[in-house]
């Protein structure tokens, strides 16, 4: 399984590595995990993956990927949906910006679980798209892109990533291989009213610092100092920057070209146990 698109933000490029870390501090053969802020899933996918029943794993997050994951969880989202916003995507790739503008633009119904990923998927650069009362914010999207003679990169730029046959597969897989885990749509804070199992594994990965373009936010510090005076069971979050000198900085493979080609550098990515 995958995570159904990019995401700015997106752990799917050091899952693997995060998943070591989680499954090594597990202090039992039938441990929870516990993936807060969990975004497009990269995390709980890869746990999934390694063999971790669904049923231990519980996911958190504010926006639009609470809503989705719960309902992929719950077996509440509805295929026949999804796959009516797909069937109405122009097959001319140049046209839809304007129909994903134009979608963005109607009022929220009943069905964001089965929306979202798709404006998700067609987000310009991976930034977040999220639910702002019956509205769409933050709803950018790009037009197909072909190089030119002295264009950097030399492929095309889809307008979707990925296609929609492909992110028909990707939601059709983690409909059945992720059904039965558990999903708060939910202000983190509030996962620090009662102390988590004792078996438990946490990892958070917050907005980092000093980054901009993310509709929920909260105070790390505060949220690390309060997690620790509830729970006594291993916390992992990811950063930036290293936390303390109990940080490990994670190792990316692939490109570092990002949508230009021209991008002189990766960004770090530390997590750090508390």
């Amino acid at each position: 399984m995958r995570v159904p698109c990019a995401y700015q933000g997106g752990k799917q490029r050091v899952a693997a590595q995060i998943a070591d870390l989680l499954i090594d501090a597990a202090p039992g053969p039938n441990s929870q995990f516990f993936d807060l802020c969990c975004g497009s899933g990269a995390v709980s996918v890869e746990l999934v993956n390694r063999g971790i029943d669904p049923t231990r794993i519980f996911m958190l997050d504010i926006s639009s990927w609470g809503t989705f994951w719960s309902a992929i969880g719950s077996e509440m989202f509805n295929m026949e949906v999804f796959d009516q916003f797909l069937s109405e995507l122009p097959t001319n790739k140049r046209e839809l910006k304007i129909h994903m503008s134009s979608l963005a633009a109607i009022p929220l119904g009943e069905h964001e679980a089965e929306l979202y990923p798709i404006l998700q998927a067609c987000s310009f650069g991976g930034k977040q798209i999220w639910r702002k009362g019956t509205n769409w914010a933050n709803a950018c999207f790009r037009d197909y892109w072909e190089p030119t003679a002295t264009s950097v990169r030399r492929s095309p730029a889809n307008p979707m990533q990925p296609s929609p046959i492909e992110l028909r597969r990707r939601v059709a897989a983690l409909a059945t291989g992720m059904k039965g885990v558990t999903c708060f749509k939910t202000d983190i804070m509030k996962t620090l009213s009662e102390p988590l199992p004792s078996d438990a594994v946490a990892y958070v990965d917050p907005p980092y610092q000093s980054t901009t373009g993310y509709a929920f936010g909260f105070d790390l510090r505060s949220f690390i100092a309060h997690f620790q005076a509830v729970n006594r069971v291993p916390l992992f979050v990811s950063e930036g920057t290293p936390l303390s000198e109990n940080s490990v900085m994670l190792t990316f493979g692939g490109a570092k070209g990002g949508i230009s080609g021209v991008r002189k550098g990766k960004h770090q990515e530390w997590i750090t146990r508390f």
